[in-house]
């Protein structure tokens, strides 16, 4: 029996891990019913502190983060775990590689560890991240661990998230750090040399070391290795540090204000479900539906759509998805307007925005 919106709310305050699990869900398929429940669960948020881990593929984020887990429930806290997984090519789902290097929860109830996908987002983490972590602030973890795909130099979505961003580094950073210095290496709270049993782990630490100078902050350094221990103590030891001290900073601060509400990203998937219910046949198998990513400096409001007709779609499909994009987003309290359109070439452009008044 599925519980419902008030059921969810009562679960999730009171630490229920059943009903945080099923609100979890609901933030990933449905983020208005998803933001519903955080706003009646609004006097619980603030209360966690955020850690961030990210860095390239092949870091051993996960197996780093599964060391961490450990280390800092032996500290007596609670500790939930969000591991964004890349999606599946066939189900769009978490592909659970994280969830298994990571390991299982504790057997006392103090830890929780949830895989998610990215759905296609571009910022290394899914764009129902902020609302599944502020539901596991809701339920009373005291910190909560984000671990994304794996960044390169415009994938900083996590440093918006976390109040502390870890960036791990394996050895051998070579031009892969020289690529990504400049975007998600800036934001880093503590820099962490993962594998530090291997070579080039010291020429790794030294690299890191020549380049944070030239920052805005000049991060510590700090070389671990998930395997023998090696640092993972020191990390922990810097990383309470700065729980401890940093309940009142700027970023922890907008966190705690900022009100729960989803994203437009989040409202188009939840229109494209909705597509998918409403009308008589099935709009992705005659149409292709996609957004358009803003060019790299460019300032426009709203989320840029293209519906074309593939090779077995027709005009009328395009007419009538236009249509109910149009009542849908209505009824969100979204603007949907057409931009352009081409019928010979069957291509639509739309774009999808908040009226004037909501902003």
């Amino acid at each position: 029996m599925g519980l419902s919106l008030d059921d969810l709310v009562l679960g999730v305050a009171a630490g229920e891990r059943p009903a945080l699990a099923r609100a979890l869900s609901l933030a990933e398929r449905d983020p208005t019913s998803a933001a519903e429940i955080l706003s009646r669960l609004a006097p619980h948020l603030g209360r966690t502190h955020v850690i961030g881990i990210t860095g390239p593929p092949g870091a051993g984020k996960s197996t780093l983060v599964g060391v961490m887990l450990q280390q800092l429930l032996d500290t007596g806290r609670s500790v939930a775990v969000l591991a964004v997984d890349p999606s599946s090519p066939v189900t769009g789902g978490a592909l659970l590689g994280d969830r298994f290097r990571i390991g299982e929860p504790a057997a006392d109830g103090r830890s929780f560890i949830r895989s998610t996908a990215t759905r296609g987002s571009l910022g290394g983490v899914t764009s129902a991240a902020r609302p599944m972590v502020d539901l596991m602030d809701a339920a009373g973890f005291d910190l909560v661990v984000v671990e994304t795909v794996g960044t390169g130099q415009s994938e900083i979505d996590i440093a918006e998230l976390a109040d502390s961003l870890l960036v791990a580094f394996p050895p051998g950073l070579g031009d892969e750090m020289q690529a990504i210095k400049a975007g998600i290496l800036e934001l880093a709270d503590l820099l962490v040399v993962t594998k530090s049993d291997m070579a080039g782990a010291a020429l790794a630490c030294q690299a890191l070391r020549a380049v944070a100078p030239l920052w805005r902050n000049a991060p510590p350094i700090h070389a671990v290795s998930a395997l023998t221990g090696e640092g993972i103590a020191g990390l922990i030891e810097a990383l309470l540090a700065r729980v401890e001290t940093s309940r009142q900073t700027v970023r922890h601060a907008s966190h705690v204000a900022e009100p729960a509400r989803p994203s437009l990203v989040e409202d188009y998937e939840q229109i494209r479900r909705e597509l998918r219910l409403r009308l008589p046949f099935d709009p992705e198998a005659g149409l292709s539906l996609r957004l358009l990513q803003p060019e790299p400096g460019a300032r426009m409001s709203g989320l840029q759509l293209v519906v074309s007709v593939r090779p077995d779609g027709n005009a009328f499909q395009l007419g009538a998805v236009a249509g109910a994009l149009i009542v849908l987003a209505a009824e969100m309290d979204l603007s949907c307007t057409v931009r352009d359109l081409d019928l010979a070439g069957g291509v639509m452009r739309l774009l999808l925005d908040r009226p004037a008044r909501d902003t």
